[in-house]
């Protein structure tokens, strides 16, 4: 229990016995505890170093007999100090803390050069900084548009552990990309990554430029649609914003619903091709009664991905409960 004032377990029960009977010596002590001498002695240096004892030798007559600091002012010492450490590894921390965010701000900053409304990052390596770094700082919502590319280096493609990261902190994303028969394999791979964890993607045969927008209050887009490697521009300005989410949700509402198959574009040629194997599995164990935890669970998937996926589901089925999404997903076959 004082182990963190200093006190291991051996030493600990040393000081208790020894308020317990104050006028015990050395040897004494040694039979009650049962210990080693050396383990004993060890004990008292430490109450000594703690200065939860007085120095025998300096006392009169009292060779033989560890001195007892009075309880409360002894361990109410150590507690002021102790305190004092703790207050001094905050402000280290505080410190700490506050140098990491300059590191950062610097780090985000290379390239950068601002104009009227808005910030301007030169260069590949800084749009991808940029674009990596807003992305990390969505709390609520992600939009993204991904035009087709085909370079493994671009710093536009889709980061799949980190969206992966953000849908487990229960961020909505959704993405809008080209269609299976126009876009890289590598932007199809990562979609189909992203669907199956709780994502939202849609495509469309043209997506007209690269975009993410954060929480509705910030955006990044490149400098130059027509070459993305050339830098990018981060806005902040709410009328700029709300110009680019209702292009994103003309795009979306337009644009076609992505499955998980093959050809992630929805054109499965059943009802039953329609669903991924994860949402059939999450289909199968709703019709079998679990609960939203128990289904996340075997599906090796957090709560909230869960149950946005039971969201999307219900949308699609047309079904107002859980009771009714698992008995039309049987009546249709998909159990």
């Amino acid at each position: 229990m004082l182990r963190v004032l200093g006190l291991d377990s051996g030493t600990e029960a040393v000081y208790r016995l020894m308020l317990e009977h104050p006028s015990w010596g050395v040897d004494r002590l040694v039979r009650e505890l049962g210990q080693d001498r050396s383990a004993v002695t060890t004990a008292l240096d430490t109450l000594a170093d703690l200065a939860l004892l007085r120095d025998p030798a300096a006392e009169e007559g009292t060779r033989d007999t560890p001195l007892l600091v009075p309880p409360r002012a002894g361990l109410g010492a150590l507690l002021d100090r102790r305190q004092d450490e703790l207050d001094r590894t905050q402000l280290e921390i505080d410190a700490g803390r506050a140098a990491v965010a300059d590191l950062l701000a610097d780090y985000t900053a290379l390239g950068r050069t601002t104009g009227a409304g808005v910030e301007r990052f030169t260069g590949a390596e800084a749009a991808g900084r940029l674009q990596a770094d807003l992305t990390a700082q969505a709390r609520r919502e992600l939009l993204a548009l991904v035009p087709r590319t085909a370079a493994d280096d671009d710093p536009w493609s889709l980061d799949v552990p980190l969206h992966l990261h953000l849908l487990d902190r229960g961020v909505r994303i959704r993405v809008l990309h080209v269609d299976s028969t126009t876009g890289s394999a590598r932007n199809r791979e990562a979609a189909h990554r992203l669907l199956r964890a709780g994502a939202e993607i849609r495509s469309l045969p043209a997506v007209p430029l690269h975009l993410r927008l954060v929480d509705g209050g910030s955006a990044v887009l490149p400098l130059d649609p027509g070459d993305p490697d050339g830098g990018a521009v981060l806005l902040g300005e709410p009328g700029a914003l709300a110009a680019l989410r209702a292009l994103f949700t003309h795009l979306w509402d337009t644009a076609t619903p992505c499955d998980g198959t093959d050809g992630a574009d929805g054109t499965g040629d059943d009802a039953g091709q329609a669903y991924s194997p994860r949402e059939r599995a999450l289909l199968r164990f709703l019709a079998e009664g679990l609960t939203d935890e128990a289904a996340a669970r075997k599906l090796g998937i957090s709560l909230r991905s869960e149950r946005r996926m039971i969201s999307s589901l219900s949308d699609r089925i047309g079904a107002r409960s859980r009771f009714q999404l698992g008995l039309a997903a049987a009546r249709s076959g998909l159990v």
